[in-house]
């Protein structure tokens, strides 16, 4: 009789733990009751199977960091070749990887070598024929880069997944080259608007403004040509009470890009 007596115990006991953690929660959020919090957090989490969402695969255009870094590398050198009165006669970047000085003067040769060490660490310099070089990425610079692309926007996207306020989401790095994102969204009803916080792209850059403000993009261009090393971007003005549209000249290459940032915290003040 005893036995029996801890058994029925045992069994009602289950049943009342069972109904509270499995059952009450998901009573309480449909009713919107909002306590006993602790209680609440027990809730069963319904994945895109049973509760509906958004699925989404998304690849990342690695190759996008790599034409980055590469025109950034080639203006860096056209700077660096300017600071130092070195005359080539062209630089152009035919494919992502690679970059291309033509016409270096034979008396500046030593000079030019020296200076593409200086700025092009990333890069293997070819030997040099009739005053032409070939820089090409080095090949781990390559695989670095497309590792971190993917990292950093993953982690953008969960940046932006978190403004939507979703419970339980799931966003993890797939695929056999790893440049695929897949991204679950549980209970999410606006399909449209979670892809357009999703896929938007930013690209932090700043840039060393040579002219500007001007009122048109004519009034900065020589020749009827933007300088080289140059372009001509759209700003505000800077005038108080002036919404209109400004020109700037400025740099083509970053002084700063969001690669060179690590992290962004408020600085103590100095007193």
């Amino acid at each position: 009789m005893s036995n029996l007596r801890w058994k029925v115990v045992t069994v009602l006991a289950v049943t009342v733990i069972f109904a509270a953690v499995g059952i009450y929660p998901l009573i309480a959020q449909r009713y919107g009751i909002n306590s006993p919090s602790w209680l609440l957090d027990k809730a069963l989490k319904l994945g895109l199977d049973l509760k509906g969402g958004v699925h989404l695969v998304l690849r990342v255009q690695t190759d996008d960091a790599l034409r980055l870094t590469t025109q950034q590398e080639m203006e860096r050198l056209r700077e660096a070749l300017k600071t130092r009165n070195i005359t080539v006669g062209n630089i152009d970047m035919p494919d992502i990887v690679h970059f291309k000085v033509d016409g270096v003067p034979p008396a500046q040769d030593a000079v030019f070598r020296e200076v593409a060490n200086d700025v092009s660490a990333n890069f293997e310099r070819s030997a040099g024929t009739n005053g032409t070089y070939t820089f090409t990425m080095r090949p781990n610079i390559q695989i670095n880069l497309r590792d971190e692309a993917v990292v950093q926007a993953r982690q953008t996207i969960e940046r932006r997944v978190n403004e939507l306020g979703v419970t339980e989401p799931s966003i993890a790095q797939q695929g056999s080259n790893g440049d695929q994102i897949l991204v679950q969204l549980p209970g999410v009803t606006d399909v449209n608007r979670a892809k357009e916080i999703i896929r938007s792209t930013g690209l932090l850059e700043l840039k060393i403004v040579e002219q500007g403000p001007s009122p048109t993009k004519e009034a900065l261009l020589t020749g009827g040509q933007v300088p080289q090393g140059m372009e001509v971007v759209p700003g505000a003005s800077g005038t108080p009470g002036d919404a209109g549209t400004a020109y700037y000249l400025v740099k083509k290459v970053a002084a700063v890009t969001g690669q060179d940032l690590r992290n962004a915290r408020p600085s103590a003040s100095i007193r």
